[in-house]
């Protein structure tokens, strides 16, 4: 499938640099004696993609990299583990974390993925639309999907329903004008939309081979 805007999309249109950002919480402790994780309450599930970083002092337990997405190894409502990879085993950690700060990862590629094809939707005698998609395309992908981002991320932000709807007027205004896409020809397949404004030598007037009244 094909995301209908870019990363930096959501800053051309939808963000203020530095506005994006998840919830985080610091850590009760990281030890490597145990490789376990402890944060009460923490509320992670297996595969929970999470970043960590080092409060201002602090200091990631190694190997972790400060920014890396890990996925959480739950153990109970307390404690977890970290894994490289979804499914994967625990990561051996050889020091202790001191001052560290965990997060969930926003997923952002999962969010423009989904309102692409909330776009498709509107358009669906043109899909799938060329690459790089239509700016106006690109902003309403972008605009929706930092609304959404901005909510899972605890922000206060205007309501994404009231957003999805005014983007549903845009879009379908925006879509009559798309001829259809016959995905088997290089032209669009709804010729005669065109043909009636192309003159001839019998006809200069561009009105077709009808009979006027």
């Amino acid at each position: 499938m094909t995301a209908y805007c870019t990363r930096s999309d959501l800053y051309r249109y939808g963000l203020s640099r530095g506005l994006l950002s998840a919830s985080a919480r610091l850590v009760d402790s990281m030890l490597a004696s145990t490789d376990v994780v402890t944060l009460d309450g923490h509320g992670f599930e297996t595969d929970d993609e999470i970043v960590f970083r080092a409060a201002e002092g602090g200091s990631l337990s190694a190997p972790l990299v400060a920014g890396t997405s890990y996925y959480a190894v739950r153990l109970n409502d307390s404690t977890f583990k970290v894994a490289s990879a979804p499914s994967g085993a625990a990561i051996n950690l050889s020091t202790d974390g001191v001052s560290v700060i965990v997060a969930i990862a926003l997923p952002i590629n999962d969010v423009i993925e989904f309102y692409s094809r909330f776009v498709d939707g509107f358009v669906p005698h043109a899909v799938p639309l060329s690459t790089p998609a239509p700016v106006i395309v690109r902003a309403i992908v972008a605009e929706l999907s930092a609304k959404k981002l901005l909510q899972l991320a605890g922000h206060v932000s205007a309501s994404v329903n009231e957003a999805e709807l005014a983007a549903k007027a845009q879009l379908e205004r925006w879509a009559k004008g798309i001829p259809l896409r016959d995905a088997a020809a290089t032209v669009p397949s709804n010729k005669a939309a065109t043909s009636s404004f192309v003159t001839t030598a019998l006809d200069p007037r561009g009105w077709g081979t009808g009979t006027l009244p």
